[in-house]
């Protein structure tokens, strides 16, 4: 374009910067008032005199006072002093949004009536012309107008239809008015008027939002952002059409009552005249819709307007801006909002947000809020589970900034308290995904921990509690934060039988008078229905009354559904709009729209020349920075009707407090959340938790607080050793070894006893030691004594003698104390060794192996000669090195122009490399030596890091990221119509093309660098990730070389993969090998770690397995039990089987008692064999013989059976041993009984008279009574196999090392009976026997009996305490030995006297014999 020296000069007051247009120039005052503009135009005029026309824009700015005269003042003054310029003068005024034609275009035309008669006064003018003056005009049309017409004639160009509306409704003449082509103006003629043309392409929205609102007019603007829709559903985003906002959907009443509730306070302060005098709060309102990118979309609408084209005499925006903005009700929208509009120290108040982040004031300088903080939420809680001993609990966030940083703070300040430890930590996902939330379900299920504390929103606790029902999870103690605890949706007859007695953080609830009322009195039809922009009221009277304005979705009417009037009365409906009972975050919005009007009105009471700014100065309204507004706000101090005070820290926060709540189900099925407590911090108390227990309803059995612990406390006595791999609340209780105690519960360590003390028994407490010591009194004592006192003698002869020599100098070789270097004590005394003193020096740290992350890997700064004995042998993570082909030519190349103003950053680089200064010079500059910079200078000769490509690291990815964008233009520019990717097939243009169109070919983009790298891009936007490993070599010559030695990457097909090559890595340590870096030495086989409590997790102890228990692998975090029939090594490394025990034929023991049974056997054998030679001799016959042959059978059968106790129990010889016993001894002992029997039968038959006893015992009675007395006992046998048979077992219960194999009674009961039986028949006989001792000896047996008998019972007698109380085997070597001792008593008892007269007095074996001691004894 040619240039020309500016013939018209435009003075502007929009915020667009200085432009120069074909033959004039345009000067910008953003926000400037008309005396602004006054004084700008006479120095501007002055410096450009060849301007012979002046356009100067009268801005509605000054319109936004109520201090009408003032500004006809300044009119005055500015028209008089253009008129004495001597130029041709134009005044242009801008048209004011239609919004506001009720409020400003009013003014806007009285100010043109005004001045249309005042300039009248002036000069001759055409009245018609002035009727142009409300319309806006462009810089560049009306420019060259000027330029091409002669003096006096002004084109006017023609007004561009159809306008935004009808303006004669504000008083203004109709359209037709304005289309007059030119306009005759005198010479050196002041001129009111405006033309009319398209806007500039400079000032067009890239892009207007559709946003659910409500406005109101007024001299200050505030923002809001609320949620009043709980969602919203997002458009597909192909990238092929143009993507579509997300749409509203879900109507909060809530959320619409915290928008009100804005509404109302600005209300009641328009209201109060001691509160912002003479000046009208208005407000814009939007609508989030719970949706990051609308509430974002929301904030900009509110810090730069909505309308799609600006008003160039305006300030580029389309509705007057906002003072301050009440919201956003969400942290990560907060957190977004605040980054952005921050920038601009926008104040932000948030009645809501909690995130303890936004606390940072270098992040987010303009952010305050009325609400505490999760910091002081997660304290409070913290205070809660201190208060009821709650030390093991599960965290449940929600997947956002505000659960994530609560998650964190949680995290942190629950282990700088110690106050207990989290048992897992799950993250709720947003929406519906049923399979996570069985998954984290599944956690708390398995989980020991019963209190649960939960950081999410509606949405996630309503999706978690339905998966909570459908497992019936009970028994959990619920801790729920300040954003669900008053959640209504979630009191529902199926969560509630789980949610009850939940302990719950609220917001500070306030009362506001006139709230309710004033939420009665709304109507649509106060804010412009038909105006989208007021959509809100018109949204929340459809949703509440089912209706819908016209005109109504097609079908609407045709389905039955009813039209709105407005008129519907909100008195008949049920609402929670209308429930103002519980003002919990409206109450935080009411103290947030008051902060922000005390801190107008502060402002607005500044006297000028004492004001807080510079010089003095105050601010006003008309020329108000937002960081002016931020001073007031940051000194806001005032108490609401409720009596809470109002002020904010340093971080925009005020002093914090809580309510305490607790949910109660009621018998008749609705929820009480009742309040029990609350936590709170003063500046003199700091943090109080206050809590009523007996007011809280726990939903337990026992209606008190539940246990929730990972570990039960150690007793005195033991301490914690910590689980390797678990929180610190989880460990095992060791006990104390010998010598330490701990008396405490829960000790860390244990502490040994005093010297003269030793540990208790329990470890509980240290007792005095025995005293053993060398006394004067024993021999000993008495020589070393003798010793000791003629050892002093002789050392006090020594003394004497050298202190009688004490001249003579001593020379030590070896004492170092440096104490023997004091001349005064010791003046004689020298050494050749040097003193301890001079052994202190500085140690080095050395022998490190440092790691570094990609931030410091390359850093030379850091590759010092100081430095790199310490760092050399570094390893570190460094961005992928490239190649870039032709870029050192093209650096050498470059050259900074001489008035290349829109380049000055090689310019400054130009500067500082070759310490000169480019033309203008700065003052004093060449007086100080300073070089004056051609442009010309060599690059080349200059030791510069710009030139250095050895290490192209960000380089390259710069020169990846720049071909990327490239070859998706290039791939977008290849497009054939017809053919292209978006609505009906078309191709996009450079002319035509729109941001979200280059998205979809850059998500497409795929090519290969030179360097032989291949760049494409996956859904998230991320290349495969590669870095170099590098490793730090210090040269012999003092350089330092970075080398690679290795790379770390990812694949699709193989993951993530490390490649290092050892043999190139350089270690900075003595044996040039990678260095060894534990905590804790790995523990080996045999152990376990135990952590210990309070330090990281790779410090631990190694502790042995106990026994039966073992561990067969370094670092093995638990021992395992062995199988049932091992045990463990004596190295706990391995499982061994288990040693058998049993009465074993090869032990000794089970030999002996095999090698007795047989013996008995072997004796009955001879016995029976002998009584059977000589069964014809009177000895045998007279015995009664065959029970004598019977009995001895029996009795070898009782030695045989004691033999089935021998060897491994099987099921047989279990069964069959007690019986056998049981049967042979009844059949031994019923003979024996019946013997005795006929020994007093046969007596008494002697007697005169009794003969006729003697039938009652023939020798079938007798075998008969035997046979009876023995089926008792198979029958009691029989039962006992049947009912309860015995079985082999392996007892492990006796040694943990050892298996006794036993068997087992089965019945005790039978048992006892067998035993019974026998002993009842063993005790009738020794009473029968024991009767008939005194008979005479012809016929009696009775004394044998008797004493056998005797042996009998004493040995079973014995058998019983003996049996029991003897473990495995040895019950049975009992067992077998009272059979084995009673059988020999029965047999020798018995038959030893008869054999010994049989085959030793065979002259006693006759007849004679037997009847001669007979008669003898008579």
């Amino acid at each position: 374009m040619e240039w020309r020296t500016p013939s018209v000069l435009v003075v502007r007051t929009s915020i667009v910067r200085h432009v120069a247009v074909h033959g004039g120039w345009t000067f910008c005052l953003p926000g400037a008032r008309i005396n602004e503009v006054a004084s700008s135009a006479l120095l501007l005029s002055a410096q450009h005199n060849s301007a012979s026309k002046l356009v100067l824009e009268a801005s509605i700015n000054d319109l936004k006072k109520h201090q009408s005269e003032v500004l006809k003042q300044d009119f005055v003054s500015l028209v008089d002093r253009l008129l004495d310029m001597g130029k041709q003068v134009i005044i242009a005024g801008p048209l004011p949004p239609p919004r506001y034609c009720d409020v400003t275009t009013s003014r806007l035309r009285q100010l043109h009536l005004w001045l249309k008669g005042y300039c009248l006064t002036k000069t001759p003018m055409d009245p018609e012309v002035l009727q142009h003056w409300p319309f806006n005009h462009t810089t560049g049309t009306l420019v060259q107008g000027l330029l091409s017409t002669r003096v006096g004639v002004i084109p006017v160009a023609a007004l561009p239809a159809p306008l935004d509306r009808d303006l004669s409704q504000c008083g203004w003449p109709p359209k037709e008015a304005y289309s007059s082509p030119q306009v005759s103006v005198p010479s050196h003629a002041s001129l009111v008027t405006a033309s009319s043309s398209n806007l500039s392409p400079s000032c067009k929205l890239r892009r207007q939002f559709h946003l659910n609102g409500m406005h109101k007019a007024g001299d200050v603007i505030l923002g809001g952002l609320f949620e009043v829709h709980y969602t919203s559903v997002f458009p597909e985003l192909t990238f092929i059409t143009e993507p579509h906002q997300p749409s509203c959907q879900g109507f909060d009443p809530p959320g619409f009552r915290h928008a009100m509730t804005m509404a109302f306070t600005i209300d009641e302060i328009n209201k109060n005249s001691n509160l912002l005098p003479n000046v009208t709060l208005g407000y814009s309102l939007y609508d989030n819709c719970a949706t990051l990118g609308i509430g974002f979309s929301a904030a900009l609408s509110l810090a730069s307007g909505q309308e799609e084209q600006f008003l160039l005499q305006e300030n580029c925006l389309g509705t007057p801006p906002v003072m301050g903005i009440v919201g956003d009700p969400f942290s990560t929208f907060s957190i977004a909002t605040s980054n952005v509009l921050g920038l601009f120290k926008l104040p932000i108040v948030s009645y809501f947000a909690t995130c303890s982040c936004l606390s940072d004031r270098q992040r987010f300088p303009s952010f305050f809020r009325t609400i505490p903080s999760d910091a002081f939420q997660v304290r409070a809680m913290i205070q809660i589970l201190k208060h009821f001993d709650w030390t093991w609990v599960g965290l449940l966030v929600s997947d956002d900034d505000y659960g994530l940083h609560a998650a964190r703070s949680f995290q942190f300040d629950l282990a700088q308290s110690g106050g207990g430890c989290l048992a897992y930590s799950e993250i709720l996902p947003w929406g519906n995904d049923p399979n996570e939330y069985k998954r984290i379900v599944d956690v708390m299920t398995k989980s020991t921990a019963r209190v649960i504390i939960v950081f999410a929103h509606q949405m996630q606790m309503t999706q978690l509690m339905k998966e909570v029902v459908r497992q019936n999870v009970t028994g959990l103690q619920w801790i729920a934060s300040e954003a669900w605890t008053l959640v209504e949706g979630l009191h529902t007859t199926a969560f509630m039988p789980y949610l009850a007695g939940t302990l719950g953080i609220a917001i500070r609830c306030g009362k506001i008078p006139g709230l309710r009322e004033f939420l009665l009195r709304i109507h649509p039809d106060q804010h412009h229905s038909n105006d989208y922009e007021n959509s809100m009221m018109r949204q929340f009277w459809e949703f509440t009354f089912q209706c819908r304005f016209a005109p109504p979705p097609a079908g609407w009417v045709e389905s039955g559904g009813a039209l709105c009037t407005g008129q519907e009365n909100l008195v008949n409906v049920e609402t929670d709009y209308l429930d103002a009972s519980e003002l919990r975050p409206e109450y935080n919005i009411y103290k947030a729209v008051y902060a922000l009007a005390y801190a107008l009105n502060d402002m607005l009471l500044c006297i000028p020349g004492k004001g807080p700014f510079r010089g003095q100065s105050c601010a006003t309204l008309q020329r108000l920075d937002p960081w002016q507004l931020m001073y007031y706000l940051e000194k806001v101090n005032f108490t609401t009707p409720n009596g809470d005070q109002v002020s904010f820290d340093e971080n925009g926060e005020a002093l914090p407090i809580y309510d305490v709540m607790n949910w109660l189900q009621l018998p008749d099925g609705r929820t009480k959340v009742q309040n029990v407590g609350e936590v709170k911090k003063s500046v003199s108390k700091g943090e109080q938790l206050t809590i009523d227990e007996d007011k809280i309803f726990w939903n337990f059995e026992l209606q008190e607080p539940p246990r929730s612990v990972c570990s039960e406390s150690c007793p005195p006595g033991t301490r914690m050793a910590r689980k390797r791999g678990q929180p610190i609340c989880c460990f095992d209780c060791i006990p104390c070894s010998e010598g330490k105690v701990s008396n405490a519960t829960d000790s860390l360590e244990c502490t040994s006893c005093p010297e003269d003390f030793w540990s208790s028994p329990q470890r509980d407490h240290c007792v005095p030691k025995k005293t053993e010591f060398l006394s004067y009194h024993e021999p000993l004592g008495i020589c070393l004594t003798t010793a000791s006192l003629l050892g002093t003698f002789v050392c006090a002869v020594v003394l004497g003698i050298f202190t009688y020599h004490r001249s003579t100098p001593i020379v030590s070789y070896f004492s170092t104390c440096s104490c023997l270097s004091d001349r005064q004590r010791f003046p004689s005394f020298f050494r050749t060794i040097p003193s301890d003193a001079f052994q202190v020096v500085r140690q080095n740290v050395t022998g490190r192996q440092w790691i570094a992350s990609e931030a410091w890997t390359s850093a030379t700064v850091l590759q010092t000669a100081r430095l790199m004995p310490y760092l050399s042998g570094t390893l570190g993570i460094a961005i992928r090195r490239g190649e870039i082909p032709g870029l050192g030519d093209f650096l050498l190349q470059m050259r900074p122009g001489q008035n290349d103003n829109a380049n000055n950053m090689v310019r400054r680089f130009w500067e500082y490399t070759f310490q000169c200064r480019f033309a203008p010079l700065p003052a004093g500059w060449v007086e100080a030596g300073g070089a004056l910079c051609t442009g010309e200078e060599d690059i080349q000769s200059v030791d510069s890091e710009f030139l250095d490509l050895s290490n192209l690291r960000p380089e390259y990815n710069i020169y990846k990221a720049v071909y990327t964008l490239a070859y998706a233009l290039s791939d977008m520019l290849q497009c054939q119509p017809g053919r292209g990717p978006f609505s009906g097939h078309s191709c996009a243009t450079l002319q035509t093309l729109e941001p979200w169109q280059i998205v979809h070919y850059l998500q497409n983009v795929n090519f290969t660098t030179p360097f032989g790298d291949q760049v494409s891009f996956d859904e998230n936007g991320d290349a495969l990730p590669i870095y170099d490993i590098v490793n730090w070599l210090w040269l012999p010559d003092g350089r330092t070389k970075v080398q690679n030695v290795g790379e770390v990457k990812r694949s699709d097909r193989k993951g993530e993969e490390l490649t290092i090559d050892e043999d190139k890595i350089f270690w900075n340590i003595k044996l040039s090998k990678p260095p060894r870096s534990v905590c804790s030495e790995s523990c080996p086989p045999g152990t376990r770690m135990a952590r210990k409590k309070g330090e990281p997790v790779c410090c631990f102890d190694c502790i042995p397995c106990s026994e039966g228990k073992i561990s067969n692998k370094t670092d093995s975090m638990e021992c395992i039990s062995c199988p049932e029939d091992f045990w463990s090594s004596p190295q706990r490394d391995h499982c061994v089987p288990k040693k058998t025990e049993f009465l074993s034929y090869h032990e000794p023991l089970g030999i002996c008692l095999t090698a007795a049974s047989l013996l008995g056997t072997f004796f009955c054998v001879i016995t029976l064999g002998i009584f059977t030679y000589h069964r014809q001799t009177p000895m045998v016959r007279a015995n009664n013989s065959e029970l004598s042959f019977l009995l001895l059978v029996s009795l070898k059968l009782c030695f045989l059976c004691s033999l089935l106790f021998i060897g491994r129990p099987r099921l047989w010889t279990c069964q069959l041993r007690h019986a056998a016993f049981g049967i042979s001894f009844v059949l031994s002992v019923s003979c024996i009984l019946v013997k005795t029997m006929v020994v007093l039968a046969v007596f008494k038959a002697s007697k005169p008279g009794g003969g006729a006893s003697l039938k009652w015992f023939g020798a079938m009675q007798q075998r008969g009574t035997v046979m009876v007395l023995t089926s008792i006992q198979a029958a009691i046998c029989t039962a006992w196999l049947v009912s309860a048979s015995p079985t082999p077992h392996k007892n492990t219960q006796y040694h943990n090392d050892k298996i006794v194999y036993e068997c087992v009674v089965g019945s005790t009961v039978g048992f006892a009976v067998l035993l019974g039986y026998i002993g009842l028949l063993a005790t009738l006989s020794f009473l029968l026997a024991f009767l008939a001792r005194n008979l005479p000896d012809n016929f009696n047996e009775a004394k044998l009996i008797t004493f056998s008998m005797l042996i009998f019972c004493a040995v079973w007698v014995a058998f019983v305490p003996a049996y029991v109380n003897s473990p495995g085997k040895y019950a049975d070597a009992v067992e077998v030995f009272a059979i084995l001792a009673s059988s020999f008593g029965l047999l020798l008892a018995l038959f030893g006297p008869k054999c010994y007269i049989i085959l030793l007095r065979p002259e006693r074996n006759t007849k004679k014999a037997i009847m001669g001691r007979g008669t003898t004894k008579s």
